[in-house]
């Protein structure tokens, strides 16, 4: 597992490069999210800005998680020059498009189906809190309804004054919640973790990738869960420091960084366990895909 941790580092690193795409999206999704939230006034705007986000999210997904199955391989290839490797490093821009043409169906199917998850556990979720933690009061809830729409929380001050203004009793309530949903969507993202390279690997299906995927998560059940679980730590560190950052600007631009760089690592990571974990099922699935 270290050696794991290790020669995802050195791919990382190697192919830092991955981060442009990453980068490039997340500010596209911004800008367009910033758009939408002010020209988006009708029903027909809202699905026409819905699927527009569905394609822009199958167009990355498809091009970028292809170029990292493409680090992957490179990382196998021995290079005696530097030149030698930083060309190939730079070819992998040559496999977005490539990547596109392969599986944008398949994370436009991938999108659909998480989106049909969450309207699933989200009833069940509240199901459950409501039954194990209990629920607001209708006086209670009103007075939160009007508080949460009030512009000025967006600001740091704002919030702060929004937690100010809750009680003790309120504080424990609304900290159980958070337990619960984090709770929840940790294990929804333990049981997707190899979906997304089981269909880069194996089938572009995403249906029948998410139960290949299933099956081999639960047959190496613990070498996964603590794979997920030393990510999950170390992700919960980043994100927790993060909250802090924003009071400095340049902590807040350093801890930006780090966290594009944590993304990129996150995902080559698990390609690499399932490249070495699967070697055998990926040479079959090439010749399934032609």
């Amino acid at each position: 597992m270290r050696e794991l941790f290790k020669n995802a580092f050195k791919i990382t690193n190697y192919n830092i490069i991955l981060t442009i795409p990453l980068i490039i999206f997340i500010k596209i999704l911004d800008l367009y999210s910033l758009y939408s939230k002010y020209n988006v006034d009708s029903m027909p705007k809202f699905i026409i800005a819905s699927i527009t986000v569905l394609f822009m999210f199958a167009i990355f997904c498809a091009g970028w998680f292809y170029m990292v199955e493409g680090a992957v391989n490179i990382s196998k290839k021995v290079f005696v020059l530097d030149e030698d490797r930083a060309k190939a490093t730079l070819n992998l821009f040559r496999l977005l498009p490539e990547g596109v043409g392969k599986f944008f169906l398949s994370f436009v199917g991938v999108y659909i189906i998480f989106f049909l998850i969450q309207l699933i556990a989200t009833p069940l979720v509240y199901f459950i809190g409501v039954n194990i933690i209990g629920g607001l009061e209708p006086e209670a809830m009103q007075h939160l309804q009007e508080m949460t729409i009030d512009n000025s929380l967006a600001s740091n001050q704002g919030m702060a004054a929004f937690i100010d203004s809750l009680s003790i009793e309120q504080i424990i309530f609304f900290g159980k919640w958070s337990i619960l949903f984090m709770s929840v969507t940790s294990v929804i993202m333990y049981l997707l973790m190899l979906w997304i390279p089981e269909i880069i690997y194996y089938t572009p299906n995403p249906l029948k990738a998410l139960w290949r995927s299933l099956v081999k998560l639960f047959k190496d059940f613990f070498t996964s869960v603590r794979l997920y679980m030393a990510l999950w730590l170390m992700g919960f560190a980043l994100l927790f420091i993060n909250t802090f950052a924003y009071m400095n600007p340049f902590a807040y631009v350093v801890m930006n960084i780090i966290l594009f760089y944590f993304s990129v690592y996150f995902v080559i990571l698990i390609f690499l366990y399932y490249d070495t974990k699967y070697p055998v099922l990926k040479d079959i699935s090439d010749a399934d895909k032609k």
